[in-house]
């Protein structure tokens, strides 16, 4: 009596039909090293230059927010050299009297104490912006940094310091020393304005420098799901086949022996 067996299906099919469902299932292409060794090592240094844009981009906007941090305290500075400017030219006129006068100095010296208060207040994860601790900061942006300049914009630094309108002669120094410090503040402001377009721009070339690498990254390890399913269909035929013609082979070799047999 013959006894009949299916023979072994190749190992090389088996693999072939465990790396489809494998690629299927991931959605990636590469699943392990022995997948593709050189396109491994290709998608390695992508991850790497990715996560470092990644990271070039989080510096970028901690820049841009500390220059808008900084911008914002300029802002309050110019606030109030905007308003010792009027109460200057309020005590030049000759219709006060000195009291008055005397009540315009106050508000005055409590203007160039705030300019003072923002100047040393004005921080960014606990660095001073604007009193010159930090005169400046290295921004990290991979291959490259980009230094950010910080002034200093304390009265001292203005000439404010012992400014006062508690007279007209007073009062018209008062207003020669702001007309200076209020130029000082706008190239001040001018620079941030300048220095945020140049994060602004890095962000963009570290955007679109990304979106290159992502895409070239997906091109080789992605799956290519129509042509994964094509080629687990014509595995699973493949296998088919070759156990239906064991099958017949078999069933050949009994009948001989039967024949043999009788």
């Amino acid at each position: 009596m013959a006894i009949e067996s299916f023979g072994p299906i190749p190992s090389s099919a088996y693999t072939s039909n465990l790396t489809s469902a494998s690629s299927l299932t991931s959605g990636m292409r590469i699943n392990q090293s022995a997948d593709d060794p050189a396109g491994q090592a290709i998608v390695s240094n992508l991850n790497t230059q990715i996560d470092t844009q990644d990271m070039a981009s989080r510096n970028a906007n901690d820049g841009l927010s500390l220059l808008q941090t900084a911008d914002a305290g300029s802002q309050g500075i110019n606030d109030s050299l905007l308003r010792m400017n009027e109460l200057a030219l309020q005590a030049q006129n000759g219709t006060y009297t000195t009291e008055q006068r005397a009540m315009l100095n106050q508000e005055f010296q409590q203007n160039l104490e705030t300019i003072g208060n923002l100047a040393n207040s004005t921080n960014f994860n606990g660095q001073n912006l604007l009193n010159a601790d930090t005169a400046s900061i290295e921004i990290a942006l991979g291959e490259s940094n980009n230094t950010l300049s910080l002034p200093n914009l304390t009265p001292d630094s203005l000439g404010l310091t012992g400014l006062d309108i508690s007279d007209p002669a007073n009062a018209s120094l008062a207003l020669q020393g702001l007309n200076l410090a209020n130029q000082q503040l706008m190239d001040s402001r001018s620079q941030f304005g300048a220095q945020q377009n140049g994060l602004t721009a890095a962000l963009e070339n570290i955007g679109n420098q990304n979106l290159n690498t992502l895409s070239t990254r997906s091109q080789i390890s992605d799956t290519d799901f129509a042509r994964a399913i094509t080629e687990q269909v014509r595995q699973s035929i493949l296998n088919e086949s070759s156990a239906v013609m064991q099958a017949q082979n078999n069933q050949s070799r009994g009948n001989v022996l039967q024949l043999l047999g009788s």
